[in-house]
């Protein structure tokens, strides 16, 4: 089983292929969560997990340090590849990208010790599988290599569609969606997010909903719709707050005003817009 949320990247103001310039969009699996499934720690990885998403990074990475030495001393392969993954993850929240990029190769190398033991893959390998091109895809978006980073999210997504997860399946397209939006194909990103908004509400994923919401109003915003992205800021910040992730409102409230501040100057004077 795979669980995957969202992080903070950086600033939308144009859109040019610049990393500066996507601050107000969140980058949904650089938070990528990897759950064990047949360890007898599952449940402190995912509580390690949920302290990630809501974005506690200190304790987060404490308790998955924690869970790395327990893997390492007990030779269990699928728990230490779990808390280098959600390392990576916590390092890339934390803008430590080089580092994160180090855990994430490390995770791979733990994959491919499991994988080299058995000759055909279970669909939860697949999935850890999913979760590191997901990984890996976020690394090649941080060293602006887009080519690359599409290529391996479009990897990871036919994985997901291929195991049926919902949850792979919203972070991918999300992730794409965000590139998409980036590179300036802004209908395309809004296309590729709606499907993501779709599926974390089947999965009644409050905080995966209100990130999607989020980047849509980023996405509405540089189309210069500024009283579509007001709607979709307000209808994110009480998914934030059914989530308890009250930094994800907090940011969420913080555009709103900004938005709304546009519109008041540009119907002050139009010309300054």
């Amino acid at each position: 089983m795979t669980q995957k949320s969202e992080i903070a990247v950086g600033q939308v103001f144009g859109l040019q292929s610049n990393l500066g310039q996507v601050e107000n969009l969140f980058h949904e699996s650089h938070c990528t969560t990897l759950v064990v499934t047949r360890c007898e720690f599952s449940e402190q990885v995912k509580a390690a997990g949920l302290l990630l998403s809501r974005g506690e990074l200190g304790e987060s990475a404490k308790q998955f340090r924690a869970l790395l030495q327990i893997g390492l001393t007990c030779h269990d392969a699928e728990l230490t590849e779990a808390a280098c993954h959600n390392l990576a993850a916590v390092y890339r929240q934390s803008k430590q990208w080089d580092t994160a990029e180090i855990w994430q190769q490390q995770s791979m190398t733990w994959r491919m010790r499991q994988a080299s033991k058995s000759l055909q893959q279970s669909a939860d390998e697949l999935g850890g599988l999913a979760c590191d091109l997901t990984g890996c895809g976020c690394d090649a978006f941080l060293k602006q290599d887009f080519e690359l980073a599409e290529s391996l999210w479009r990897r990871a997504l036919a994985i997901e569609e291929w195991r049926g997860s919902w949850e792979g399946q919203a972070t991918d397209s999300g992730n794409l969606g965000l590139l998409a939006g980036m590179q300036g194909r802004l209908n395309d990103g809004i296309r590729w997010l709606k499907q993501s908004l779709r599926l974390h509400r089947l999965m009644l994923d409050a905080c995966g909903e209100g990130t999607d919401l989020m980047n849509l109003a980023e996405l509405r915003r540089l189309q210069g719709k500024f009283p579509r992205a007001i709607r979709l800021l307000q209808k994110a910040i009480p998914c934030f707050e059914r989530a308890d992730a009250l930094p994800l409102r907090n940011l969420a409230e913080q555009r709103l005003r900004e938005v709304h501040r546009i519109v008041e100057i540009e119907e002050l004077d139009p010309q300054l817009n």
